[in-house]
């Protein structure tokens, strides 16, 4: 051998297996950072999807409501004048109880269309409301997009950690060095280095 100690071999690697490690935890930070921020960005536009989906469901909602009631007061109509009909070919004269009957037709008619629109009304709050929903999932994951880059704290707290781990294995090393050499200047001088 060329006087290099076993221990002093597994010392040097020892303190380079601790900076390497220190290094490969500050990257893997990194990458769990990145790999949030995708998530984070993938989720808000799901959210975004589902917000947009859920608008549009409410003013479809609207729209076949309308449809629906507007149907529905044709309907009425043409019962009405279906009855209207019946009770001229009987030679009914329109006034009294026949005029009743005409009313409570267009009255339950419109009770019926009023009844449509108010179902259509509601359906399309409930998408409303879930598309403020996904529109807060949106707002959510964007900050956590923005929270989630690699954190100056925890790499500091990377830094410190590997620092001080490899300072306290210096320090052992040296220590156990001097102890041998009397001093870390009487090992470089009895290893021919300098």
């Amino acid at each position: 051998m060329s006087g290099v100690s076993t221990a002093t071999i597994l010392a040097g690697a020892s303190l380079a297996l601790t900076a390497v490690g220190t290094v490969m935890s500050i990257g893997g930070q990194q990458q769990q950072a990145q790999s949030n921020q995708g998530l984070y960005a993938y989720q808000a536009a799901v959210a975004r999807n589902n917000q947009t989906t859920a608008n549009t469901l409410a003013v479809d909602a609207e729209t076949r409501g309308k449809a629906e009631e507007d149907r529905q007061r044709r309907k009425t109509a043409l019962i009405m004048g279906t009855q209207q009909a019946a009770l001229a070919a009987q030679g009914t004269d329109l006034e009294g109880s026949p005029t009743d009957i005409l009313g409570d037709t267009a009255a339950v008619g419109e009770l019926d269309a009023l009844t449509i629109r108010s179902n259509a009304a509601r359906e399309a709050w409930g998408y409303r409301v879930k598309g403020v929903e996904y529109g807060n999932e949106v707002a959510l994951a964007n900050a956590r997009v923005g929270s989630s880059g690699l954190s100056a704290l925890g790499v500091g707290a990377s830094l410190i950690g590997g620092a001080g781990a490899v300072a306290d294995k210096w320090y052992r090393y040296s220590s156990s060095q001097k102890d041998s050499f009397g001093s870390i200047d009487d090992l470089i001088a009895a290893k021919g280095i300098g």
